[in-house]
């Protein structure tokens, strides 16, 4: 008769969870963490309470933005209402969830609130700009991890965006938000976002390098900067001007975000803008994990079923990596693949 080994099975009870958690299977957040790189995905408040879309967000995000409620019309839509609820709610799903919050974005020249057209003045402008950095990274310093303090300076020919804060204050008030933005949470990631500027020889992209090489030159805080890689299977991409643009930062010692990546496509697809698509998606991710000074990969959202694109591009959409049922994509699965090896 064999005898019971008390010690061995207790032993095996202890190991079983070990061999239960080697087994559970790997996110695309966990697969791109353990190389180096965060993913996230831009949410809309709706996104953190349906149980599949907090599942989604959870699987593939080390960092979320928030889609439009940071943005002056929805967080501040006159002068004397703040409307924190979305945010407050947003950075407590992140902490509890242990996610990093970056926040889009401080100064825009769309989606301002009315009342900014009172601004008449170089002094008022700044007392306004002042205000908004100081009561926003204030209120939740140690809280958001990064923050797109100037979103979309430059002109697709690599001149000055004359915005509001720009013909109200000069060039200077980028210097200005970024040394003010550092004041009010020493810790916090600063960055400068834009769309176009993710090949090198591009006029927007080479200004904005040259910009930000200015900047560091002259010691104006500034950690990273955002390319946010709206791009359509419409157009071609060089993929090796995209990553000897990214070195060029590395090289003055500034960070790069893939900030707000989604391909889009005419509408109907075929098999050709499919395949277009999947190859745009996983070239640039290909470049996120094997450039060190990349740190992130954001999709702008996750479902077709509310992205910006059919809104904003008529006839085209199909743009990120789930479906309107919210099923993930064979682009999202080929993209798996460049995490696993």
């Amino acid at each position: 008769m064999r005898h019971f080994n008390g010690k061995f099975f207790v032993l095996a009870l202890l190991a079983t969870p070990v061999l239960f958690a080697s087994c559970k299977k790997k996110t695309f957040k966990d697969l791109a963490l353990k190389k180096g790189l965060k993913t996230g995905i831009a949410v809309t408040a709706g996104d953190l309470y349906g149980e599949k879309e907090k599942q989604i967000v959870l699987e593939n995000s080390a960092i979320i933005v928030s889609e439009n409620s940071m943005k002056w019309t929805n967080l501040r839509p006159n002068e004397k209402f703040w409307n924190w609820g979305d945010i407050d709610a947003m950075i407590k799903f992140a902490q509890e969830n242990s996610v990093e919050v970056k926040w889009h974005t401080l100064f825009w020249h769309q989606q301002n609130s009315p009342f900014l057209g009172k601004l008449k003045t170089k002094e008022a402008a700044l007392e306004m700009m002042d205000n908004h950095i100081k009561t926003i990274m204030e209120r939740y310093k140690g809280k958001i991890s990064e923050y797109d303090v100037v979103n979309e300076m430059f002109n697709e020919d690599g001149s000055m965006r004359e915005t509001l804060w720009y013909n109200l204050i000069g060039p200077d008030y980028i210097d200005h938000a970024l040394k003010v933005a550092r004041e009010a949470d020493p810790n916090a990631k600063l960055y400068l976002n834009e769309y176009s500027n993710e090949e090198k020889g591009h006029p927007k992209a080479d200004a904005m390098f040259n910009f930000v090489k200015d900047l560091k030159a002259r010691g104006v805080p500034l950690d990273g900067i955002g390319m946010q890689l709206h791009l359509s299977t419409e157009y071609d991409y060089n993929f090796e001007n995209i990553r000897s643009n990214v070195r060029r930062y590395a090289e003055i010692g500034v960070d790069v975000c893939f900030s707000e990546v989604d391909v889009r496509m005419p509408l109907p697809s075929t098999e050709s803008s499919l395949a277009k698509q999947m190859n745009i998606y996983t070239n640039l991710l290909k470049i996120a994990l094997e450039e060190p000074n990349v740190k992130s990969f954001i999709t702008w959202g996750f479902t077709d079923n509310h992205s910006w694109v059919p809104g904003t591009f008529p006839g085209t959409g199909e743009a990120l990596l789930y479906t309107k049922s919210m099923e993930p994509k064979l682009v999202y699965e080929k993209m798996l693949e460049v995490l696993r090896k």
